[in-house]
């Protein structure tokens, strides 16, 4: 069934617990799951560093991040299997188990012990890239159709502040605390998973969930490709955050080349950067709400193409707190709320029943840029200079706004259920 026509599932009248607690959840999952994300990237290179690892080895353990990217190969399995009885709930409280333990093993590891850093970062990379495939399917399930953009909005602003309490909190504790108490504290803080599902009750799916393993991996690809232009869709995915990934991957060997310092580019991202995220993602909540997804998802494609337009002008201007301030608000904004947007709209784009399996395909897919262009980025730049490097980037979104305009005139991009009211 194409998601975009199940018919809306009304919030109960006069329940406020229930129109409140799936939007808390959201926030506390996304808060769950962006907090290993931030140790895998974060903290443990700063303990490594500080440890006497070599870059070499630093480099290679940033190879553990692969899970990440591959978790469709095993979200078939969480559509299929209940190991407790309760799916998404189960497999919820496995992964962070193996969160728990084994970044309360971090404490007592040694950095220049390779194998047990290797085993215990892919460890963490596993434990957490599978819990975010059941906190996706989760979401997906929870939430009533007309609940998705808000929803999206909560968990991205969970997510934000999940990874800001590791890569700001806990690393700025390192010093003072030491590393063990401060791998121990990280451990504790993922407690705020299995803790949410004291009140977050197992979603209730339809009659179609998949009786086999074979049948959790045949009929998502099945459902999803017999929709009308789903290869369309597929390159719409991709193509839409492009341009953004392209110019982010490389934003600050951008500042320092031009004339920022360390402590500027720290300060000022810390003080406005986190600020701006939050208020793009409640922006995007709100704005999902009032004039819809699809104008939305027009809405922050563009502000894309101003960034690039931005961060040209920066290169001309001479090194300016104030101007550098500016920049990064509008910049936060913009990927603040086109993460809360897109989010939304992939999950509006999955079957309840095959949850877990279609969401993995399309944010690995979402992603996949990333992993792509963060090589040749710095070659790019150095051989085009700034200007020209950032009106790549603008060539680069400009696929993912054509595709856009297709899917919303074939109506491919069905509103959802508040939007239909």
């Amino acid at each position: 069934m194409d998601p975009g026509k199940q018919s809306p599932e009304l919030t109960p009248p006069g329940s406020k617990v229930r129109r409140l607690r799936p939007f808390a959840t959201s926030f506390l999952m996304g808060f769950s799951s962006g907090a290993p994300l931030a140790v895998v990237i974060t903290l443990l290179q700063a303990w490594l560093k500080d440890g006497g690892a070599s870059l070499t080895v630093i480099g290679l353990l940033t190879m553990t991040g692969l899970p990440y990217s591959l978790k469709f190969l095993w979200a078939p399995w969480l559509d299929y299997l209940a190991p407790f009885g309760r799916r998404r709930q189960s497999w919820l409280i496995l992964s962070q188990t193996g969160l728990f333990a084994s970044l309360w093993a971090f404490s007592w590891a040694h950095p220049q012990d390779f194998q047990t850093v290797l085993f215990l970062s892919l460890a963490v990379s596993f434990s957490s890239a599978t819990q975010d495939v059941a906190v996706d399917a989760y979401r997906r399930e929870d939430l009533a159709d007309h609940e998705v953009s808000l929803g999206s909005a909560f968990y991205i602003w969970g997510y934000r502040l999940g990874m800001t309490a590791i890569s700001g909190g806990l690393l700025a504790l390192a010093d003072p605390l030491g590393w063990s108490l401060v791998f121990k504290l990280a451990a504790l803080l993922v407690l705020i998973g299995p803790l949410t599902l004291i009140f977050s009750p197992e979603p209730k799916v339809g009659q179609n969930r998949p009786k086999t393993l074979a049948e959790s991996i045949v009929k998502p690809l099945t459902e999803f490709f017999s929709r009308p232009s789903p290869f369309m869709l597929l390159g719409f995915v991709f193509f839409y955050r492009f341009g953004e990934q392209f110019i982010s991957s490389i934003n600050t060997a951008f500042f320092l080349n031009i004339g920022y310092t360390k402590l500027q580019i720290g300060l000022v991202v810390k003080a406005f950067g986190l600020a701006s995220t939050l208020g793009g993602v409640a922006l995007a909540g709100y704005l999902s709400r009032t004039i819809g997804l699809v104008k939305c998802l027009w809405l922050f494609g563009w502000l894309q193409i101003f960034n690039c337009a931005c961060l040209t002008a920066l290169w001309l201007l001479p090194p300016d707190s104030v101007n550098l301030a500016i920049l990064i608000s509008l910049d936060h904004l913009s990927v603040g709320g086109g993460s809360a947007v897109f989010v939304a709209f992939l999950t509006s784009q999955t079957n309840k029943s095959h949850s877990a399996t279609q969401y993995a395909l399309l944010s690995s897919l979402m992603a996949l840029p990333r992993g792509l262009l963060s090589s040749p980025s710095g070659f790019l730049a150095e051989t085009l200079g700034w200007p020209f490097f950032y009106a790549l980037g603008v060539l680069l979104t400009l696929p993912g706004l054509c595709l856009l305009r297709k899917l919303t005139a074939k109506g491919l991009i069905p509103p959802l259920a508040s939007e239909a009211r």
